[in-house]
Formats: structure tokens, sequence, C-alpha cells
């Protein structure tokens, strides 16, 4: 039995409102909700943390690997499956 590739909707990106170091809560397939913290930027002189929520509800498909990130540095993608 061949299984057939779903279609996605793109239903948000989630981009860095800030300069730091990235640390992802929700990972590659994840179900988010809209508003729910998917990780969190650490300024790494102070120590101060700014929290990032999902900007739509469904499945992450992309998450941003890497450490360093700066504002506008795309962190998730969300979609959810074509009906």
């Amino acid at each position: 039995m061949t299984v057939q590739p779903r279609d996605w909707i793109w239903t948000g990106e989630v981009e860095s409102p800030a300069a730091g170091l990235w640390y992802p809560d929700a990972v590659t397939g994840d179900e988010v909700a809209e508003g729910q913290t998917i990780g969190r930027i650490v300024d790494p002189v102070d120590g101060t943390e700014l929290k990032v929520a999902a900007v739509s509800t469904g499945t992450i498909i992309y998450n941003m690997n890497g450490l360093t990130v700066r504002p506008g540095t795309h962190l998730a993608a969300i979609a959810t499956p074509h009906p």
C-alpha cells in the first residue's frame, strides 16, 4: 500500500523579535496552538529571556536549529493539513 503525501496549508511564520540565543520548546512535528510558547530568546549578556509564541494553530513543519538569531530570523513555520 502506498501512502499519499499530504498537502499542507501554510498558516504562519514565527520570526525572531530580538537578537540573542534561541532555545526552542517545540520541535518539528509538534502540534501547537496560537499564543502557545514555542521557545525563548535569551540575551547572552544579561540573561534576559523573551518568550516566543506560535502565531497560529497547526503543526510545526520547520524549526530553526541554530543558536544565534537576530531580529527577523525565521524561527518556525506552522501549517495545517489540507482537507
